[in-house]
């Protein structure tokens, strides 16, 4: 009888993979952010829509790529065609967060880089798209950088 390959998870993983699947989640949000704030529309509420047809999203449907590959990056109400931007964010997003989790130790300014780099990505597409950069994203971009800088002196 043959034998089955025992398989281990190298501890060192479960960060990168963490930090890869909240990368991808807080990509869905950026893209909420770089479609929103230029716009002058809260972040907040209302809930995901179609950019063509204001149907709401489902929840089921805005999972980060997952949703996008499944339905073919098109709406699932209109058929209209998905930016492939949003995916693109999405998945930058997560290599960027799991590329910190290799280079950096677990901890606040591994936090720090992270949502700062989440910052920049956000205000790259929106000062790519409209030539703006929001107050709303620079300010605490800013801060943040001056409070890592405060903890961390080269």
């Amino acid at each position: 009888m043959g034998s089955f390959p025992i398989i281990s998870v190298d501890i060192d993983l479960i960060p990168f993979v963490g930090m890869m699947l909240l990368g991808l989640c807080i990509g869905s949000f950026l893209n909420v952010c770089i479609y929103r704030l230029p716009r002058g529309e809260s972040v907040a509420s209302p809930g995901s829509r179609c950019t063509a047809c204001g149907t709401p999203i489902r929840w089921y449907d805005n999972v980060p790529v997952v949703s996008y590959l499944v339905l073919g990056g098109k709406c699932r109400a209109c058929r209209a065609h998905v930016s492939a931007r949003y995916v693109l964010v999405e998945v930058l997003t997560g290599v960027v967060f799991a590329g910190h989790a290799l280079v950096f130790e677990p901890g606040v300014l591994l936090a720090a880089r992270a949502i700062f780099a989440a910052l920049l990505i956000a205000l790259f597409f929106i000062d790519l798209e409209h030539q703006l950069l929001p107050n709303a994203l620079t300010w605490p971009g800013i801060a943040i950088g001056i409070a890592a800088r405060r903890l961390a002196p080269i």
